[in-house]
């Protein structure tokens, strides 16, 4: 072989591995765009869905602890019956109600992001195995709230009422007040409110014990997929 044609062999060699090297670099970044554009999608539509579990499951596990030791927990004691919540003016629910409707409030926004989750699935980019477990955890929540007296049916549009239209933003807790202070809008959470008063009370125990668990199971599955810490264990120890 000459030397021309050794030097067009060696020109197309180096071109063709230069192109290969691009076209390598090229399917990697895209790659790389697709995954990071995943993790965003899945931390936007999951991360509020995995920090509401963690702070339901906290509240609810400060009622089974305090319940365990002192056989009530006496700061959500304070009233008798949901309609007990009439007229009640706004120090009260910043004051002497707050331990009691926050909690019913915490787990209204639970509910909302359960809701949310189910609907944003499809936007969602999970493999078929964790898309199946994500809405199998998810229901299993719904369940244990439905044998603690709080419908299905019901939970959804408990959670409705914790978002604030148009805007699309959950209510804060001011907000969600005035909610409960209204009979008629408040007649949808008022089964969450007598689970909050019978578990406050020592009753409900294995139903609290079930819920418990099925939020414990969400928030582990949801911590594994969004690759993040222990959320229980960082919201308790967040309290010391």
């Amino acid at each position: 072989m000459d030397a021309v044609s050794t030097a067009v062999v060696s020109a197309l060699t180096s071109g063709a591995i230069s192109l290969s090297l691009v076209l390598l670099a090229n399917r990697q970044q895209r790659r790389d765009g697709s995954r990071a554009q995943r993790e965003t999608q899945n931390m936007t539509y999951l991360n509020p869905l995995r920090w509401h579990a963690a702070e339901t499951h906290h509240r609810l596990s400060l009622y089974a602890v305090r319940v365990d030791r002192h056989g009530a927990y006496r700061p959500a004691q304070v009233i008798g019956d949901p309609q007990d919540l009439d007229g009640k003016d706004a120090a009260w629910f910043a004051g002497t109600g707050c331990a009691l409707v926050s909690s019913v409030w915490i787990t209204a926004c639970l509910f909302a992001q359960m809701t949310r989750a189910r609907h944003d699935v499809p936007f969602l980019r999970l493999s078929n195995k964790d898309d199946t477990e994500l809405i199998t955890s998810i229901m299993k929540v719904h369940v244990a709230f439905a044998a603690c007296g709080v419908l299905y049916a019901t939970q959804s549009s408990i959670g409705t009422d914790a978002l604030l239209e148009p805007e699309g933003r959950l209510r804060s807790y001011r907000e969600f007040c005035t909610v409960l202070a209204e009979p008629e809008r408040r007649a949808w959470a008022n089964p969450l409110i007598h689970f909050h008063l019978a578990i406050a009370g020592g009753d409900r125990r294995t139903e609290l014990q079930r819920a418990l668990e099925a939020l414990s199971a969400l928030s582990d599955f949801l911590d594994g997929t969004l690759a993040g810490g222990a959320s229980l264990r960082a919201r308790w120890d967040a309290e010391l």
